[in-house]
């Protein structure tokens, strides 16, 4: 995408959305999405710099004198009204200048920070920015139009799945395979399986896969270590989460659960609840009964509640899948850590993975789903038993 096409695609969404203007803020990268929108090139920028996009005419970049040069190499577009300032005083009367007559505009920005994900810019700019006498909504819909997936990223993610899909089935297979025989198998062993097949598929990670026995399940980051690492026992749960993609493509994030020997009572219990919250989601997502993230959650949550595990659900129910990790910057599944109220895009892909921690048994299930104009598709196989490992 070249610059031109970038901010004549920031003004379509602007005016779909309403408003008057998208003014993108930015001061030595704390906020990401400047740089990913524009596609900017290299250049030394340490200054403070603005470029505002009206729903008509022509876009402002307003940059410190002494970047010229250095903006000049960045954003090479030369549609663009670039207005410098030197002193603070110069860069107020700018902004007011250009932002005369506009209302409302965007930025990225959360009331009361709801939104972690798009909440980049600091207070004290939000406050100078209405002192030119607009009125600031978040931009968090908007930047979503910027994060759907390409042709060639849903490419990307199916050969994602069928490498980690694989890798989950070697660790299963050994976990299998070792109680049957009854040998000796532990959490790290289990993992360097995974990282190597994951490996040798040129997949990457940004952290080794989970894998957890008995109560480590009931921790939702645990990560085994030479101080944790534990050997299975019978009558145990196991938990194997992994994650993995290609280089600046979408990732494939799954969570998978089984049982050494015959599964309790108990378990089967907590299984059964986990995976109807999971086939919830799931149906309000094809049948595109819900708008907003949040709205999943709720649901699920509500589900999981009324079984009485409502207290050991402690997590939202699913996040966006992201590009080198797992955690996305668009639209979570969540009512619980926060109210997201970002819109389900078609092209954008979420994960939904209820859980339940009571201690002694932890209970997971996880698939990705992209989000199309049609409703939903589920990406990645779904579990629909636990397995019942060494029997």
């Amino acid at each position: 995408m070249n610059n031109e096409s970038s901010i004549s695609r920031l003004q379509t969404v602007v005016r779909a959305a309403g408003l008057d203007g998208w003014l993108l803020y930015d001061y030595r990268g704390l906020n990401p999405f400047p740089a990913q929108i524009l596609n900017l090139r290299r250049g030394i920028l340490t200054r403070r710099w603005f470029l505002y996009v009206p729903a008509h005419g022509q876009a402002t970049l307003i940059h410190h004198r002494i970047e010229a040069d250095s903006w000049q190499q960045a954003l090479p577009d030369e549609t663009l009204d670039r207005k410098v300032f030197a002193a603070h005083e110069q860069l107020d009367n700018l902004l007011a200048e250009t932002l005369r007559g506009a209302l409302r505009i965007a930025m990225e920005y959360s009331p009361r920070g709801e939104i972690p994900n798009v909440s980049y810019v600091d207070a004290g700019t939000i406050e100078r920015v209405r002192a030119c006498g607009v009125d600031i909504v978040s931009s968090a819909d908007l930047l979503q139009y910027f994060l759907t997936w390409s042709v060639e990223d849903r490419s990307a993610h199916e050969e994602a799945v069928h490498g980690v899909i694989h890798a989950k089935d070697l660790a299963f297979q050994l976990i299998h395979d070792r109680l049957k025989m009854q040998q000796r198998v532990t959490e790290l062993e289990v993992q360097g399986l995974i990282v190597q097949h994951l490996q040798a598929g040129g997949l990457e990670f940004d952290h080794e896969p989970i894998v957890a026995f008995g109560s480590h399940a009931s921790d939702g980051h645990y990560a085994p270590s030479k101080q944790t690492n534990r050997e299975l026992e019978r009558g145990q749960c196991v938990l194997i989460d992994l994650w993995a993609g290609f280089r600046d493509r979408p990732m494939a994030d799954i969570t998978w659960v089984g049982f050494a020997g015959e599964p309790t009572t108990e378990y089967v219990h907590v299984w059964e609840t986990v995976r109807d919250a999971r086939d919830l989601a799931l149906q309000l997502l094809t049948n595109k009964t819900v708008q907003a993230g949040w709205e999943v959650d709720r649901a699920a949550r509500k589900l999981i509640t009324e079984r009485g595990y409502g207290a050991a659900f402690r997590h939202r129910l699913g996040h966006s899948l992201g590009r080198n990790m797992p955690h996305g910057q668009s639209v979570n599944l969540d009512d619980w850590e926060t109210h997201d109220t970002r819109q389900l895009l078609p092209g954008l892909a979420v994960t939904v993975e209820p859980g339940i921690y009571l201690g002694h048994i932890g209970v997971r299930s996880e698939v990705n789903v992209l989000i199309t104009e049609s409703g939903a598709t589920v990406t990645t196989p779904v579990q629909q038993e636990p397995y019942r490992l060494g029997s």
